[in-house]
Order: structure tokens, then C-alpha cells, then sequence
């Protein structure tokens, strides 16, 4: 895959779940780059393994959270940001007007929060993966990944004040 028009393609059909990925691990908008950047590079570096293209999504998620993941426990280690806290103004700017806008700012911190193994799945799923993508990507099977899923959903609903 040294074909950069390729490589161009690729980046530009899945940078978006890339950037929404890394966005649920860092909240520092010039840290999301640096994260988005390192996948690239490292999905660049892998794409001569793929042996199956139709898996392609999958295969860029899986970097994806793996790069994310290594980044956190390693900001845990040097312990040079806080992991909880408030979303910045400008991480995501809040119209006081717009329900949506408030809501989706409420959620990616919840996702924010949630243990790794729970925001790993979240993230997939809200990317609108299917069940067995997500496992896939993860390196986990179906029903683990089923199970994230739901307890990942019941910590959201917490979080956000539904009980139900």
C-alpha cells in the first residue's frame, strides 16, 4: 500500500471516526492532533499486514484505541493532566441555546469517564460499529463485547441522570 492517493483516501474516508476516537480519550485540541497524527502513521506503517480489506475499519479502530490507550496510561504515568474534569470552552463550543449541542458535550464527557475497557467500546459503538466490528477491532469476542456494551450504557445512563 505505497500508493499515497491510496493512503489519501483512506485518511479522508476515516478521519473522522479517527478524530471522534481520540477526542473520547484527550481533551486538549492540539493533544488530539498529535494522537490523530500517530495513528496515521502507525496505520500507514500496518497497512502492508492487512489481509483483508473489507476489514479495514475495524483494523484502523483497533489502532486507533490502541494508540489512545498507550497515551493515557502513559499521561497517568507522568501524571501531567488531569483525566477528569470539565470540558474546555473550547474543545467544544456550547450554544446555551441548542439542546443538542449541550447534550452531545454532556455525553463525550461521560464517555470521557468511563473505565478504558467500557470507553473502548463506547467509542466503536457510537461510531455505529455492529456488535461483532467492535470485538473485532478490540480483540475481544462477541459476548464480551455485548457485555462492555451494556454495562458501558448502563455508566452512561448514570451519568447523564436516567436511572432507567
Amino acid at each position: 500500500m505505497s500508493n499515497i492517493a491510496e493512503i489519501e483516501q483512506i485518511i479522508e474516508a476515516h478521519a473522522a471516526m479517527v478524530r471522534r476516537i481520540a477526542s473520547a480519550y484527550e481533551r486538549h485540541p492540539d493533544r488530539v492532533d498529535d494522537l490523530t497524527q500517530d495513528v496515521w502513521i502507525a496505520v500507514w506503517q500496518a497497512l502492508p499486514r492487512l489481509n483483508d480489506q473489507a476489514m479495514l475499519k475495524s483494523y484502523i479502530a483497533r489502532i486507533t484505541q490502541n494508540i489512545c490507550v498507550t497515551h493515557v496510561r502513559r499521561a497517568l504515568v507522568r501524571q501531567t493532566q488531569p483525566l477528569t474534569g470539565t470540558l474546555p470552552d473550547r474543545a467544544l463550543p456550547i450554544d446555551e441555546a441548542s439542546a443538542y449541542v449541550t447534550q452531545l458535550a454532556r455525553l463525550i464527557e461521560a464517555v470521557r469517564d468511563l473505565p478504558d475497557n467500557l470507553k473502548a467500546v463506547a467509542t466503536l459503538y457510537l461510531e455505529e460499529m455492529p456488535i461483532k466490528d467492535i470485538a473485532l477491532a478490540l480483540g475481544i469476542s462477541e459476548s464480551n463485547a455485548s457485555v462492555r456494551l451494556y454495562r458501558a450504557k448502563s455508566a452512561l445512563r448514570l451519568s447523564l441522570g436516567d436511572p432507567s
